[in-house]
């Protein structure tokens, strides 16, 4: 009984998560787009860029703290070497000391005696520390990483204005097929209709075989034209969810009609250009960030030349033995000392000064591609602009084409039903409307791909 009672709540219960799960993939552009910033691979990768960008900075940092090493080393010489003296020197200290070295014994020749001055096991612990006290590479070396981590940003930016670019128009060109096939359904279902009430009339003789196939030619187009439409939104749908990083195989369904699109067209913003700045385009600030990035390779092959300072110290302790299994009970003694390097470059052989030159070309390499883009974005913004403009023209004279065939196949009909119109002038009527709609929509996907490629160009598509 507890169980029939918990049945309608299992059914209510699956049917609303099958009701969510469909709404939940219904995407506007703009989740589209969040999407694809949470689940796209370049996306995430440049994520990651950033995130190493910032362990570099720790990483360059870290080089100019102290710097702590142990070392551990234990030794036992199965036979030390040999110590290499004069013959005087081993009379003296071997077991003739005292006495004169044997007739014919040249006193300064060579002799390897055993070696008295060396233990065979010897246990060492050693503790380095070094510290930077001055080094101008290490300083150049921190506004680097800096300036490295601002690059990454950037190129994070870069790639979601490419991704946005994408979905952008991918999005635009499924709702544009989308639309199609609703225009294409509705001008099949009214074609059929005509078929079938001519066919009726052709039965009774007041039509003729020829107009009926005419009417059903142009009705077959018409249902070719859907099943190639609904390829493209197949194929379109499938390239949306690649670039989103959405699973090709899972459902998506796009929120947005033709009107919303042609009233973004309607309300799309002009920026004022008598004050543009460069820096709005990301490959303009881009160059500005390498070109901060050569600067610094250029100080930093100065830097190399400057004297560097670096304190150190080392504290241990050894003992040894000639027996290795002794070294650890007998008693261990300690040693240190501290002291400091200077180092000061006197002549590399020009090494640094050829060095410096390359780094300075550098510069002046990136501040040409700065003025070379800037004469780009001005050509890029004019172009986009004047393509923007000619499409929302072009799309006022497709929609009054489009009014006036549809006006036009109203009226052919009307004079067909009257007997006044032959069943030649609905065929034409029909193919010009369709050939009107097929042209109002290609000119709002057009200026809808020329507002996008406009607003790249004035750096306002994306930002942060």
């Amino acid at each position: 009984m507890n169980k029939l009672r918990l049945l309608p709540l299992l059914v209510t219960l699956v049917m609303y998560q099958g009701a969510q799960a469909q709404q939940d993939s219904v995407f506007t552009l703009n989740q589209c787009i969040d999407y694809a910033f949470a689940n796209q691979a370049s996306v995430k990768n440049a994520d990651l860029d950033q995130q190493i960008s910032k362990y570099k900075i720790n990483e360059t940092r870290a080089y100019g703290l102290p710097q702590i090493n142990f070392e551990g080393n234990t030794m036992y010489n199965i036979e030390l070497q040999r110590m290499f003296v004069t013959n005087a020197v081993a009379n003296e200290f071997g077991p003739n000391k005292g006495n004169p070295l044997p007739p014919g014994v040249d006193p300064s020749g060579t002799y390897a005696m055993q070696n008295i001055f060396q233990l065979k096991a010897t246990n060492t612990a050693t503790l380095n520390a070094s510290q930077i006290i001055f080094d101008g590479s290490y300083l150049v070396g921190l506004q680097a990483s800096k300036t490295y981590s601002e690059l990454a940003t950037k190129s994070m930016t870069q790639t979601k204005i490419e991704t946005t670019d994408k979905i952008t128009k991918g999005f635009y060109l499924v709702l544009i097929n989308e639309q199609r096939i609703q225009l294409l359904d509705a001008n099949i279902a009214r074609l059929d209709t005509s078929l079938r009430q001519l066919k009726e009339i052709n039965k009774s003789g007041f039509a003729e075989n020829l107009d009926v196939n005419r009417v059903e030619v142009t009705l077959n187009n018409l249902k070719t034209d859907r099943v190639n439409v609904q390829n493209q939104v197949i194929v379109t749908y499938a390239l949306l969810k690649y670039q989103m990083g959405y699973p090709v195989n899972a459902p998506l369904k796009l929120k947005g009609t033709l009107d919303e699109l042609v009233e973004r067209l309607n309300t799309a913003s002009n920026p004022d250009m008598s004050s543009f700045d460069y820096n709005k385009r990301i490959e303009y600030s881009l160059l500005v960030t390498q070109k901060r990035l050569e600067e610094l390779n250029f100080k930093n092959s100065r830097a190399i030349s400057y004297p560097k300072l670096i304190a150190y110290g080392t504290a241990g302790a050894m003992n040894s033995n000639n027996d290795y299994m002794k070294l650890y009970s007998t008693k261990y003694y300690g040693y240190g000392f501290i002291g400091a390097k200077l180092t000061v470059p006197l002549f590399t052989g020009g090494n640094h000064y050829y060095q410096q030159q390359g780094a300075k070309l550098q510069v002046q390499k990136v501040q040409n591609n700065m003025e070379m883009m800037e004469d780009v974005i001005d050509l890029q913004v004019q172009q986009t602009k004047l393509v923007l403009d000619n499409n929302l023209e072009n799309i006022k004279s497709q929609r009054r084409n489009l009014e006036l065939a549809e006006q036009v196949i109203k009226q052919t009909k009307v004079k067909y039903d009257e007997g006044v119109g032959t069943n030649l002038e609905v065929v034409d009527a029909e193919n010009s409307f369709k050939t009107s709609q097929t042209n109002y929509y290609d000119a709002v996907y057009n200026a809808l791909v020329a507002l996008i490629d406009y607003q790249k160009a004035t750096g306002t598509l994306y930002t942060e």
